[in-house]
């Protein structure tokens, strides 16, 4: 899920709802903080704009940018790609 701000992505990132769909959540997520939460397709390409430890600031392929909290277990799930 991509959050407005790394405040709502940190909070968010406490509680999990892993039984919830992407949608669902995300419903939820921008219900309770009164904000737009977004999520992107694991096929996404990502460009990571911003870090704060966990917190990462991401721009995808889709034109959506937000704060998402990632840890380490999620490393698996990406390339890391750099230009020459």
């Amino acid at each position: 899920m991509l959050f407005p701000t790394k405040t709502t992505a940190s909070v968010g990132a406490k509680v999990h709802f892993r039984a919830l769909t992407s949608k669902t959540a995300t419903a939820y997520w921008s219900n309770q903080y009164n904000c737009k939460v977004t999520s992107f397709s694991p096929d996404s390409f990502v460009v990571c704009l911003e870090e704060d430890g966990k917190l990462k600031k991401f721009l995808t392929s889709e034109g959506l940018i937000g704060w998402t909290w990632l840890g380490e277990s999620y490393n698996k799930y990406f390339e890391e790609v750099k230009s020459e």
